[in-house]
C-alpha cells in the first residue's frame, strides 16, 4: 500500500529527535511492506526534497514547528498566525499535488495536517492522529467541534485517552517504540555504568526544554536530594532560563544538549532513573503520551513521572507516579526508585515496554486499512 504521510514535525537529518516517532511509525509501516512518502515542515535549512532512511520527504519551510513548537509560537501574536496561514496554504498545495498517487493518507497532528488532509483526500481513506498540543490548541481556540467533523470522515486516533473530544469517536493508540533496540541487559548496564565518570547516583531528563516538561520542579526536588546529579538532554526555548535556574546546583546539573539515538542509549545505560516531571499548564495543556516513558522502560530504568495526560496509562505499575508540580513528592519518589532492586525493576519495566512495540501498535493505528489493496503503482516515486 502507498501511504502519504502529512506531518508538521519530522526528523531533519538522521538521528534528529524532532518528530522521531513519526519516522519510527514510517519504519514500522515499511517493514510491513508498505511504501511511504512524507510531506513535512522544515526549518529552512534543509533542501525542499530529500531522502531520509529511504523515504522521500518534501519540505515546506516554516519557523513554527521546531524548538518550542507551534502552540507556543502562536501565543506570540499575529505574525505567527500569518506564518501558520502561509504554511497551511503551501501544505494544501503539496497534498493536492500528491494525493492521487496514494492509497491512504496518514496525518500527524489534527491542525493543520489532519484537517487539510481530510479536505483534500479526494475519497482516499485517511487516518488522522491527535498527539496532544493540537487538541489543546483547538480547545483553546474554541473550535474543538472540528474534531467531531473529522471523526465522521476519517479514522481518528488519540495517542491518549485524556485527549478525547466528546462525540468525536476514535481509537486510543499511543506512539510506540522498537523495544528490542532499546533493551539493555544487566551485563551491558553494569559495564557502561562502570565506565561513567561519576559514581554519584544519576538522574536523566530527556525532552524539549519547554514549560510543560516541568524541569523547574525537578530542580526544586534536587534541593532535597543532596549527593544526586542530573543529566538534562534536549534543547528548546527555555534553555537559557533553565541554565540560570540551575546555577545554585553547580556541577550536579549537566546540560548535554540534543542527542542522537546512540547517545540516548548511552544516557539510558549510564543513568540510575529517568524522571519525567511534566506539568499541567494554566491553559490546560499537558502531555499526551510521551515516548520517552516507553524508552526508559525498554532500557530497564526506574521511571518517575507526573500523573498527567496519558502518562499513567503508559507507565502502569512499572514505575512511580507523582502529583505534578510537587517537588517534595517528586523527591520522595526518586529516593524510592533509587533504592529499588534494579534487576526486578528492569524486568517489570521491559515487560511493560514490550506491550508498546511498533509491531503491535502499527496495525492498530491503521486498523481496517492495514491490508488495503494498492493501486496506481506507476505513479509512486521509486525508493531511494
Amino acid at each position: 500500500m502507498r501511504i502519504l504521510v502529512v506531518t508538521t514535525s519530522y526528523p531533519r537529518w538522521p538521528g534528529d529527535a524532532a518528530g522521531g516517532f513519526v519516522a519510527d511509525l514510517n519504519r514500522a509501516l515499511r517493514t510491513a511492506g508498505h511504501r511511504v512518502e512524507v510531506l513535512a515542515a522544515g526549518d529552512g535549512h534543509q533542501p525542499l526534497t530529500q531522502s531520509l532512511d529511504g523515504v522521500p520527504v518534501t519540505r515546506i519551510p516554516s519557523s513554527l514547528f521546531y524548538q518550542g513548537g507551534a502552540p507556543d509560537a502562536l501565543a506570540l501574536g499575529i505574525v505567527a498566525w500569518l506564518s501558520a496561514l502561509r504554511f497551511s496554504g503551501l501544505l494544501a498545495a503539496q497534498i493536492w499535488h500528491r494525493v492521487q498517487r496514494a492509497d491512504l493518507i496518514l496525518s500527524h497532528w489534527l491542525a493543520p495536517s489532519g484537517l487539510l488532509a481530510q479536505v483534500l483526500a479526494q475519497g482516499r481513506p485517511h487516518v488522522a492522529i491527535a498527539h496532544s498540543s493540537d487538541v489543546h490548541l483547538l480547545r483553546r481556540l474554541g473550535v474543538a467541534a472540528v474534531v467531531r467533523l473529522l471523526a465522521r470522515h476519517a479514522r481518528l486516533i488519540y495517542t491518549s485517552e485524556t485527549l478525547r473530544v466528546p462525540h468525536a469517536l476514535g481509537a486510543v493508540v499511543p506512539m510506540g517504540i522498537f523495544s528490542q533496540a532499546l533493551h539493555i541487559d544487566d551485563h551491558e548496564r553494569a559495564t557502561l555504568r562502570a565506565a561513567r565518570p561519576s559514581t554519584v547516583p544519576t538522574l536523566l531528563f530527556l525532552g524539549r526544554l519547554v514549560p510543560v516538561k516541568g524541569l523547574l520542579t525537578l530542580f526544586s526536588a534536587l534541593d532535597e536530594l543532596p549527593g544526586i546529579r542530573l543529566l538534562v538532554a534536549g534543547d528548546g526555548p527555555m534553555a537559557p532560563t533553565l541554565r540560570h535556574a540551575a546555577r545554585h546546583l553547580g556541577q550536579r546539573v549537566q546540560f548535554v544538549g540534543t542527542v542522537d539515538p546512540a547517545q540516548r542509549r548511552a544516557l539510558f545505560s549510564q543513568s540510575d532513573a529517568l524522571v519525567v516531571p511534566s506539568l499541567i499548564l494554566a491553559d490546560g495543556r499537558t502531555e499526551g503520551a510521551p515516548q520517552v516513558i516507553l524508552e526508559g522502560l525498554a532500557a530497564g530504568l526506574p521511571v518517575v513521572a507526573s500523573a498527567v495526560g496519558g502518562i499513567p496509562a503508559l507507565l502502569g505499575a512499572a514505575g512511580w507516579l507523582v502529583s505534578p508540580g510537587d517537588p517534595s513528592s517528586l523527591a520522595q519518589a526518586i529516593r524510592e526508585a533509587l533504592r529499588a532492586e534494579k534487576t526486578a525493576v528492569a524486568r517489570v519495566a521491559q515487560e511493560r515496554a514490550a506491550l508498546f512495540d511498533w509491531a503491535r501498535l502499527a496495525p492498530q493505528i491503521l486498523g481496517p486499512f492495514w491490508s488495503l489493496p494498492s493501486r496506481q503503482p506507476d505513479l509512486w516515486p521509486a525508493p531511494t
